[in-house]
């Protein structure tokens, strides 16, 4: 019978930033809080259907290994120049610590040691009920305690000490299990969704002051000492250790194979991943599982691709007959560039690794290395560390290969030439710059705007006078948010970002063009001088989920990012679709997408939740770069702000614009439904209700799009996607959550005229305590 023996230790782990922190956590080893290489998480193991315990990073065990954790092309495409064929069923993937596999039918079987002064647990998660939960039950100091269960169905579960609400696992106790049917490992379940290879990322934070109370045997409380993380880590590590630019190129290369996604791009469509071209090829991305271990709401954004969500805690989304919880989540496939992960959530999403779709075709065709993106949490104070340190915290890179495996990098270099780091601070403080750098292939552009840096006070409605840095144009006036961009799927932009004041980017969130039009420093540069971005929107194709790129988004500084996005520097983002030659929309009113419903253009409007902590708006541009603590983890909002309005009238002006209240129509003949365009550019999550006059849930909300993509229903493998209400299923709701950066498109569709009420909750990102109500009173005609 094979067993694997863990034990529950205590020791001091260096952070990011180099110091130590007590930690507690499930070993492969006993060892003493004294041992300066303390055993707190398990290497990987497989427990196998024919009763094996193995040690390994990967799987399938018989599978071969991706080089650099990059599965190699089979072929390139004959039918799209310059992308490739991913292989079917062949490259195995590599797992981080903390991860244990069990395949179907496999037994688990776990021996637990407690090595403390204090009772432990050691809890595997289910997707039920708490009592349908494994577990030892509390194991007694200097005792031991055997856990044995069938391995649950497929899927990624998580394993903590679950002991004084989430301490335990604060400290360093938790870990992930993935249960994988050997039979179709490269799916997430049997039939379900293919992919070429699967990662794991699981979050974590960690409070040092929690972990200096309990490094002195006292009990932690949460109610009286309420949680401060200071440390944001995915798969343990944070900042550059985490991006795999140190200088032990040892750890670096196990974070390439571990959590660094890389693959060769490819044509995905979301309709059939198993669709194969050619013998030993496949149609599919790359597999997500995104755990949140931590205690903090986590917003996992990806730079360069949407991502396709598949499910979450255990839940399948279908393809059609998609509905709204009654928590405010959609349930339905569908895309997102920013993940929501609650603590304790578990989500599956389909990285596509496809072309960008909004990059120009002549720097395509030119490319000529590796493409690397970001992903990073859009809770922003979870970007730094120790308060500062930015970008220190939860933090990866993904990479779109170029046409060969490269061999590892020169000492002192990574792919496109950028620095290996000695320490977080050496790289904090040493982000790429460029003066004024080139454009490359340059072209005539159908709109362009220059975004101007300012800095001055504004009034804050119903508050003091706050100092805000932001953008204008020439038009715009000195306001917050920034000025509009809006364009139509298909016209080239450019747009010319001109500092003046230190140093400054422009990343087009949810936009995805090559890295150098990106806005991001560490994988391109930071300006001081000017530069002129350029992309071109992806024209949508109707009837196809994987092509378009009308929907709502919004531009912000990327350069020591919560500082910058907090003081003011951002603003909204429209695509609209091209205009039907053959059947455009009746006057005074516009299509949504290529396939989307018809809105009124006069109504049309903008909420945007964001809220203001004036501590930030008195610190320094570079607040936290040299290893300084600014304060960066606490985020402390005094204010409470629904930005926007009706977008046609928006004012000009130097002004905060804000919106109170607002018009939607009654639909009927001749008479479309209102848009409201909701961005989330705060720092902590929303829960937005919409209410009848007597303030009674009002189901007069019908979702239709999510990160500038619509929902679609993708039931039939190989003919159209349908938009859910063309075929009598809208998302209506009465309730929305929304994270950080999330965007969402909703018609409203109140019954009948009268006064009816739109509510956005700002909630507190660990608490998930309201801290503030503001409302939209909404006159329907």
């Amino acid at each position: 019978m094979n067993i694997l023996d863990v034990h529950i230790n205590e020791g001091y782990v260096p952070m990011v930033d180099g110091s130590l922190v007590y930690h507690r956590g499930f070993g492969e080893r006993p060892t003493t809080v004294t041992d300066t290489s303390p055993s707190l998480w398990m290497s990987p193991r497989v427990f196998t259907a024919d009763g094996q315990l193995v040690a390994s990073r990967t799987y399938p065990l018989d599978a071969p290994t991706p080089p650099h954790g990059r599965p190699a092309a089979l072929q390139t495409d004959p039918d799209n120049p310059g992308e490739y064929l991913a292989r079917k069923e062949y490259w195995a993937s590599y797992f981080p610590d903390r991860t244990l596999i069990a395949e179907t039918g496999s037994t688990v079987r776990i021996r637990v040691h407690n090595h403390l002064p204090q009772p432990h647990e050691l809890r595997f998660h289910t997707a039920g009920p708490a009592e349908q939960d494994e577990t030892t039950g509390p194991v007694a100091p200097g005792t031991s305690a055997l856990l044995e269960f069938e391995a649950p169905p497929p899927g990624t579960y998580v394993f903590t000490d679950p002991g004084n609400a989430s301490v335990e696992r604060t400290l360093g106790l938790y870990g992930a299990l993935v249960v994988i049917n050997p039979s179709s490992a490269w799916q997430l379940f049997p039939g379900g969704t293919e992919f070429e290879r699967q990662w794991l990322w699981l979050c974590h934070d960690v409070d040092p002051n929690w972990a200096r109370i309990a490094s002195r045997g006292e009990t932690v409380n949460p109610a009286s000492t309420p949680a401060v993380p200071r440390y944001f880590t995915l798969n343990g590590y944070a900042g550059f250790q985490s991006l795999a630019v140190t200088t032990d190129e040892e750890f670096n290369e196990r974070r390439e194979q571990d959590t660094l996604p890389s693959g060769h791009p490819r044509e995905t469509d979301v309709r059939n991943f198993s669709a194969s071209p050619s013998p030993g090829a496949v149609r599919t991305g790359q597999l997500m599982r995104m755990v949140n271990a931590g205690i903090v709401d986590h917003q996992l954004h990806y730079h360069g691709n949407h991502v396709w969500t598949v499910r979450a805690n255990g839940e399948d989304f279908p393809r059609s007959g998609g509905r709204v919880s009654p928590d405010g989540d959609v349930l339905l496939q569908h895309w997102e560039d920013t993940v929501q992960l609650e603590p304790m959530d578990r989500k599956e999403s389909l990285l596509p690794v496809r072309r960008p779709p909004e990059v120009v075709d002549q720097v395509w065709n030119a490319r000529s290395g590796d493409w690397k993106y970001p992903m990073h949490c859009h809770a922003e104070p979870s970007q730094t560390a120790a308060g500062g340190l930015y970008p220190g915290g939860l933090v990866a890179d993904w990479v779109l290969a170029a046409g060969t495996i490269p061999e590892p990098g020169l000492p002192g270099t990574v792919a496109g030439g950028h620095h290996l780091y000695r320490s977080q601070v050496e790289f904090a403080s040493d982000q790429p710059h460029e003066g004024s750098p080139e454009t490359q292939f340059r072209q005539r552009p159908d709109v362009s705007m220059v975004f101007d840096f300012f800095n001055r006070k504004l009034k804050v409605p119903n508050g003091p006078e706050i100092e805000f840095w932001s953008f204008e144009d020439e038009r715009s006036g000195r306001g917050l948010p920034g000025p509009l961009l809006r364009l139509t799927e298909g016209q080239l932009f450019h747009g010319t970002v001109e500092p003046s004041k230190r140093v400054h980017t422009i990343h087009w969130h949810g936009i995805e063009p090559d890295p150098r039009n990106d806005g991001v420093g560490h994988t391109s540069f930071e300006v001081t001088g000017e530069y002129t971005y350029q992309w071109r929107p992806e024209v949508g194709v109707p009837g196809n989920p994987n092509r378009g790129s009308a929907g709502t988004y919004f531009y912000h500084c990327h350069v020591n990012t919560p500082m910058h996005v907090q003081m003011g520097m951002f603003g909204p983002i429209i695509v609209d679709p091209q205009v039907s030659s053959t059947a455009p929309p009746p006057k005074g009113t516009r299509r949504h997408s290529t396939d989307g419903p018809l809105y009124d253009i006069a109504t049309e409007t903008l909420i945007a939740p964001y809220s203001i902590d004036p501590r930030w708006h008195e610190l320094n541009h570079a607040a936290g770069l040299s290893g300084d603590d600014a304060g960066l983890n606490r985020f402390e909002p005094k204010h409470f702000v629904l930005l926007g309005g009706t977008v046609p009238t928006r004012p000009r002006g130097d002004r905060i614009w804000a919106i109170s209240a607002m018009r939607a129509n009654v639909v009927r003949d001749g008479i479309a439904p209102t848009l409201v365009r909701m961005v989330n550019v705060d720092y902590f999550p929303t829960r937005t209700r919409f209410l009848d006059a007597a303030g009674q849930p009002a189901e007069i909300a019908e979702l239709i799009s999510h990160d500038g993509r619509p929902f679609w229903n993708t039931p039939d493998p190989d003919g159209p996607a349908v938009q859910p209400s063309q075929v009598g299923q809208p998302l209506v709701t009465s309730i929305l959550k929304s994270g950080a950066a999330e965007k969402f498109d909703f018609l409203l569709r109140p019954p009948a005229a009268g006064r009816y009420t739109i509510a956005v909750d700002f909630l507190h990102w660990i608490t998930g305590q309201v801290l503030a109500t503001r409302t939209v009173a909404v006159t329907a005609y």
